[in-house]
């Protein structure tokens, strides 16, 4: 049963899944240690001595040779261009002033300019990543082992070591965890736009209304965008956002059929409607023989299609249950007007009532069983849908709604429906729960519609 469905979207989640899972984890890149740029000592090309004033170097200093104070002006005269003798005239006047040494740098005169200052930058240390790993893997060992000794309970074990990576974890250098970093990923807008597609795709080839594809789509959007999940469990991730927004399509409030026919003081009527071939008399007496404790009446106000009333006879005869009948082309709305007599003289709780099948968009017919309706006035009205429909299915559940206010559905031969878009549309159109779905041929062959289970297998 809705097998097509349940390959579909388990194909869909499990690519979206690897897709997402295979992206590397992208590195913090660390600030590069920046290399000391080394400043060439300027080469003086041998000149004549035109001016006893300068002097001219054939090698520069290096700093392993001693350098004195002087070397140091002389040094810094050939830079800046500045004749030796005003250097040792300024030197001189310093040394008459006898100024104090000092800290302070407004007092302080430096030979070098602004331009040629460059401030310590102090380096970051790189982080050896291999390194922070084996620590913290000998670390959650310790911690392992520290537990075992003290022989504390799981729950108290499994603590300890949350404390202790969260406590790592915030000492991490760089203010970011490489574990978190790698375990986890946090779901971007490309990554929901993949899984969207996939999903969206599935739905549709599945006979999911677009309506109800949309609002799906939508509900998924909105549970994983943000959402930071681990890695290997991506699929999962997915699929529960997945079962929440089809849960939340389908699921609606449960009718107590019994509680129901329970209360009622007089007999309660149930009237089948729904399209043509859809099952509607099969399954009445289905459903008759799951209510059978009532010892229903049916009514058969089918009055229209050939062999229909003979059709209920028989099911009557093997339930062993009244069928009341009128003749062929005659009033439906009486047909159920005497039934409902009949039950409430023979005591009776329960009345079923057959309905023509209808076209929804042949409005003579709608307005006739809108008549029907209206003249019994009953207790619920039951929309027999055929899941092989298919996408027509939204348009069916509107206008019978729209027509005589549909209580509840039912769905046929599910057993031999793959793809089960249907139930989804339906549900969600209609806003109505789905009591049953027909499996089979048999009279027990009605199984309750539970949608925690549909999904759950549909998701596995």
């Amino acid at each position: 049963m809705f097998g097509s469905l349940k390959k579909r979207l388990k194909e869909a989640v499990e690519k979206v899944s690897k897709s997402i899972s295979k992206e590397e984890p992208q590195p913090k890149q660390l600030p590069e240690k920046e290399e000391p740029q080394k400043k060439e000592e300027p080469q003086i090309k041998e000149e004549p001595a035109a001016n006893e004033d300068f002097i001219i170097i054939e090698e520069p200093l290096t700093k392993e040779e001693p350098i004195t104070k002087e070397e140091i002006l002389v040094k810094e005269a050939i830079k800046k261009g500045v004749p030796i003798k005003e250097v040792k005239k300024e030197e001189t006047l310093k040394e008459k002033k006898k100024l104090p040494e000092t800290d302070d740098e407004s007092q302080e005169e430096s030979l070098f300019g602004p331009e040629d200052e460059e401030p310590y930058k102090e380096k970051e240390e790189e982080i050896d990543l291999e390194v922070e790993i084996d620590k913290e893997i000998e670390e959650l060992e310790e911690i392992k082992e520290e537990v075992a000794k003290e022989r504390l309970s799981p729950q108290i074990a499994e603590s300890e070591i949350e404390v202790k990576e969260a406590e790592k974890e915030e000492k991490t250098s760089h203010g970011f965890s490489f574990f978190r970093r790698v375990s986890e990923k946090k779901l971007s807008d490309t990554d929901i736009e993949k899984i969207l597609k996939e999903l969206h795709l599935a739905l549709l080839e599945n006979d999911v209304a677009v309506e109800v594809a949309d609002r799906i789509s939508t509900d998924v959007k909105k549970e994983l965008l943000g959402a930071s999940v681990k890695r290997g469990k991506v699929e999962n991730t997915i699929k529960d956002a997945l079962r929440n927004a089809m849960l939340d399509v389908m699921k609606q409030d449960k009718i107590d059929m019994d509680a129901l026919i329970k209360k009622k003081e007089g007999p309660f009527t149930i009237m089948m409607v729904g399209f043509n071939g859809v099952g509607k008399t099969t399954t009445l007496a289905k459903l008759a023989n799951k209510l059978k404790k009532y010892k229903p009446v049916l009514a058969a106000a089918d009055t229209f299609r050939a062999a229909s009333i003979e059709q209920l006879e028989e099911h009557g005869r093997r339930l062993d249950m009244r069928v009341i009948k009128h003749a062929y082309g005659s009033d439906a709305a009486a047909v159920i007007f005497d039934a409902k007599k009949h039950a409430e003289a023979n005591g009776s709780k329960l009345v079923l009532a057959d309905t023509a099948g209808r076209s929804h968009s042949n409005v003579n017919l709608m307005d006739e069983l809108k008549k029907v309706a209206r003249v019994n006035n009953p207790d619920m009205k039951i929309l027999v849908l055929d899941s092989i429909t298919g996408n027509d299915i939204y348009d069916q559940c509107r206008l019978f709604n729209d027509a005589v206010g549909v209580d509840a559905i039912i769905l046929t031969k599910a057993d031999v429906y793959e793809k089960g878009g249907s139930a989804l549309s339906a549900a969600f159109t209609l806003k109505k729960p789905i009591l049953y779905m027909g499996v089979g041929q048999e009279y027990g062959d009605l199984k309750e519609f539970d949608p925690e289970e549909i999904v759950n297998n549909l998701l596995k």
